[in-house]
Formats: C-alpha cells, sequence, structure tokens
C-alpha cells in the first residue's frame, strides 16, 4: 500500500493534465486540482471510518477503487510504502503543474497568432 501523499499527487497530477487539456472552460481549475486530489484518496476512507470499516475496506481491495484515479494499481505497485515512490509522485505532480502553467500562459498567446498565420498563407 503506497502512502497517502503518493495518492494525493497521483490523482492531483491526472487531474492537472485533465484541467488543462479542457483549458479556460473549466471554472476554479486549482480547486478541480485540489479536489482530483482528494478523489483519488477515497478509498482508504476505512482508516477514518466510524463505521463499515470491514466493507470499506473489502472496497479498498477491490479493482473498483481503481475509478479513484489507479488507486488500487498504486498500492499494488508500492506495497512496501516507498518514499522514494511518494517522492518521485510528489515530482510529477510539480513538474506537471509547471508545464500546465507554462502551457496556460504560452498557448492563448501563440495559438490567434498561427491561425492568422495560416489564414494569410492561404490566402
Amino acid at each position: 500500500m503506497s502512502i497517502a501523499i503518493a495518492h494525493f499527487a497521483v490523482g492531483a497530477t491526472a487531474t492537472t493534465v485533465l484541467v488543462a487539456l479542457l483549458g479556460p472552460r473549466v471554472p476554479f481549475p486549482r480547486t478541480v486540482v485540489l479536489a482530483g486530489g482528494g478523489w483519488a484518496l477515497l478509498p482508504d476512507a476505512h482508516q477514518i471510518a466510524p463505521f463499515a470499516r470491514e466493507t470499506l475496506y473489502d472496497f479498498h481491495d477491490s479493482a473498483a477503487a481503481d475509478v479513484f484515479w489507479f488507486h488500487r494499481t498504486l498500492d499494488v505497485v508500492d506495497g512496501g510504502d516507498s518514499l522514494l515512490v511518494a517522492a518521485l509522485c510528489l515530482s510529477g505532480l510539480v513538474l506537471t503543474t509547471l508545464l500546465a502553467e507554462l502551457w496556460g500562459y504560452w498557448w492563448p498567446t501563440v495559438a490567434p497568432r498561427r491561425q492568422r498565420a495560416e489564414a494569410d498563407r492561404s490566402d
């Protein structure tokens, strides 16, 4: 089982990619990214639930938990709670966030110029 910060980082990274691809159509993009990280943590609810712990734990170990940003797969791949895996996941989140921010600033300025250049060439 992987540690929680690795699950959060994987979920936030995947959500960042989706938000970057959808662009300005997503309201409150940073909040959506945080919610995506939280979504990845939901199968671990058995650790804090005051009731139905066995049922929640059974769900945690099922293939259905992969709906929560590949939660079960990450647990299987990182069976030993590796800090290295968590650090790699966090590094991936930082890198993805940086690239998404650069894309967000770069693409809106470049795309209209490309469209004008293509229109000029076709005339």
